[in-house]
């Protein structure tokens, strides 16, 4: 999103920030961008969302053995979009080693939108997100680009440089969506509540207890669901089910505010 202030706050890619590599190895060589633990429970194929508004400007089909990292194939699967300008600069947002991806070159996103999903193709030795922001052409640490609600998998993970720092909203701006919802579904039979959750598992919603559904009344026939905190990509997935079921008029969104 664009700030009142004129900075640039993108979204996070993945529902968990947890950072395995930073913009440099510890060898103190430039890695480019950041790495995003993807493998959490049993499974590593995370949803990836769009950072920001923009359009598709590149996608990748991996060739399934390429690895070296002078070739664009070492990204494997790969998407690129683009958004409005910052300072006169083009403004892109890469996101690589997917297992597969969802969007189209020229189509537009929006912010929060599912692109694709996480996996472990290209050069990589095991599954995660690479996520890369690019400026003007040039690769610029994304920690710079994003707030700090994040969490480094050790010690040793390069954050910031000096005089870099996370995005910080200005103090005279009202509290914004951050993107995340809640969604709340009363008195739903029990054939519609497992339509919801099986969504909710295609969604990979249960391993992260996004998901959470109760009975209603004494007879266990109808059932009460609540999905979040989810990314409006993931809302929009289940706001459609709802209203497919017939039951959109039972539902309430809660957005979840970022604090000021």
């Amino acid at each position: 999103m664009r700030l009142s202030n004129g900075e640039v706050l993108l979204a996070w890619p993945l529902a968990q920030h947890i950072i395995t590599q930073g913009w440099h190895y510890n060898n103190g060589k430039s890695h480019n961008g950041i790495d995003m633990r993807t493998l959490i429970g049993n499974t590593s194929m995370r949803p990836v969302y769009s950072a920001e508004d923009g359009t598709v400007s590149a996608t990748q089909v991996w060739d399934g053995h390429t690895k070296d990292e002078r070739s664009m194939q070492s990204y494997g699967n790969r998407v690129d979009i683009s958004h409005a300008s910052y300072k006169g600069k083009a403004l892109l947002t890469r996101y690589a080693h997917l297992s597969s991806f969802c969007v189209k070159v020229g189509q537009k996103v929006k912010e929060g939108q599912l692109i694709g999903y996480s996996g472990a193709t290209g050069n990589v030795y095991g599954a995660h997100l690479h996520f890369e922001v690019l400026l003007g052409g040039k690769r610029t640490n994304p920690l710079t680009w994003l707030d700090d609600a994040y969490i480094v998998a050790s010690s040793n993970v390069y954050t910031y440089g000096p005089g870099e720092h996370a995005v910080e909203r200005p103090t005279d701006a009202p509290a914004s969506v951050n993107g995340l919802q809640i969604i709340k579904a009363t008195g739903l039979t029990n054939a519609q509540a497992w339509e919801v959750y099986m969504l909710a598992t295609k969604l990979d919603l249960l391993t992260m207890q996004l998901y959470v559904a109760k009975f209603a009344d004494a007879n266990n026939t109808t059932q009460d669901v609540e999905v979040g905190p989810v990314t409006q990509g993931d809302a929009k997935q289940v706001l459609a089910l709802l209203d497919k079921l017939g039951v959109q008029g039972k539902a309430t969104v809660e957005a979840v505010q970022d604090a000021a």
